[in-house]
């Protein structure tokens, strides 16, 4: 059993080499290349990873009016995720930005993280954005002392 799952896997990463048909066995090479077509054919296609680090491409703003809204819309169809401070706009100005963007990662297949209350990321189509970090920076629990 061991024997067989090892030469699976040594045929699975090493693939079967054509041999030169010897006189005389022409009937047993032919089995052998029908054998080794069939198997070439199950066998499931590899992915090679690269090397290269990936492209991610942040952009970070802090807009004074709505008119900087198109900007970000653009870079986020050109797969540049977009970080947005809010603090130079007020509440209604802020609303109608978010809603703005909200739509555009929606479409994109995005999505929109808070990364504080007048910051937030908006990132396109295939983009993880762990939330371990919000739990080691924002206190799930602070005690009390009662005087």
């Amino acid at each position: 059993m061991a024997l067989g799952l090892i030469d699976k896997l040594t045929n699975f990463l090493i693939p079967l080499e054509e041999e030169t048909a010897a006189p005389g066995k022409s009937e047993v090479s032919a089995g052998a290349k029908e054998m080794a077509v069939q198997e070439t054919e199950r066998r499931p296609k590899l992915k090679v990873h690269t090397q290269q680090p990936g492209q991610l491409k942040l952009y970070v703003d802090l807009p004074t009016s709505f008119d900087d809204v198109q900007a970000y819309a653009d870079y986020l169809k050109t797969n540049i995720a977009v970080v947005v401070n809010y603090q130079q706009v007020d509440a209604a100005t802020q609303q109608r930005m978010s809603d703005f963007l909200n739509g555009v990662c929606y479409v994109l297949g995005g999505c929109v993280q808070r990364v504080s209350d007048r910051v937030i990321l908006y990132a396109y189509a295939n983009i993880e954005v762990d939330k371990k970090i919000f739990a080691y920076s924002v206190p799930t629990y602070v005690r009390v002392k009662n005087e």
